[in-house]
């Protein structure tokens, strides 16, 4: 084998970089497809944790399409669920911040507990999508495992929401960069910044997941 063909094969650092890179491309690509239907946007979500953390398992060589079209489908109603409930919820709770703030008296008091079902909200949400791709469960099992790891470690939330926010906030504080923001997003990096929250998540499920190795899928202790 000579030096060219080292290089090229899917063995080598190279080989290895570019199966990375083609896999990443290819997540993005099928979540913000999954996303142009707004409703189907949760379990779009549920699929690119589902890729991102089966590769992180150790599937090196998966077929991605396959792999996201197995985490959306089989995770679709569940993951809608609590999609359009949450978005539901949460909207309801921002129109009533917004309400309550142009009254005075007790109905102004409101203005400041909302803002926290808000977050808890949020954040139960949050725990909730990669706990979907992550576990074997009925949706109300789901959620009590979301509240579970959120007081188990919240500061797995806040390292999750850094990881989204801070290149959100790039983007927006250098728009020279536009171009090359809106270029890089649409190409690797929601992939790559769920391959982050991956990370964080299976660090934190890893001593309640048992591998089932002929699927690599994830199942309760």
């Amino acid at each position: 084998m000579n030096a060219v063909t080292r290089f090229l094969s899917n063995d080598s650092m190279f080989g290895r970089l570019m199966t990375k890179a083609g896999i990443f491309i290819a997540v993005n690509l099928l979540f913000l497809l999954g996303c142009l239907g707004v409703v189907t946007a949760g379990a779009s979500l549920c699929a690119l944790y589902y890729t991102e953390m089966r590769y992180l398992r150790g599937e090196r060589e998966m077929n991605p399409f396959r792999v996201f079209w197995k985490g959306f489908s089989e995770n679709f109603l569940r993951a809608t669920v609590v999609w359009i409930a949450s978005m539901a919820l949460m909207l309801f709770l921002a129109l009533e911040m917004f309400w309550c703030s142009q009254f005075e008296g007790a109905m102004h008091l409101f203005v400041y507990a909302l803002p926290v079902l808000l977050a808890a909200t949020v954040v139960i949400a949050a725990y909730t999508f990669p706990g979907i791709a992550a576990f074997e469960a009925n949706l109300k099992q789901h959620i009590l495992n979301s509240l579970f790891f959120a007081g188990k470690s919240p500061v797995t939330i806040l390292l999750v929401a850094a990881s989204a926010a801070l290149p959100a906030y790039l983007t927006w504080l250098l728009p020279e960069f536009l171009p090359l923001s809106a270029f890089l997003w649409c190409s690797v990096g929601f992939s790559f910044v769920g391959w982050l929250q991956s990370k964080l998540f299976l660090e934190l499920y890893a001593p309640y997941l048992a591998v089932r190795k002929d699927e690599m899928l994830y199942t309760l202790k």
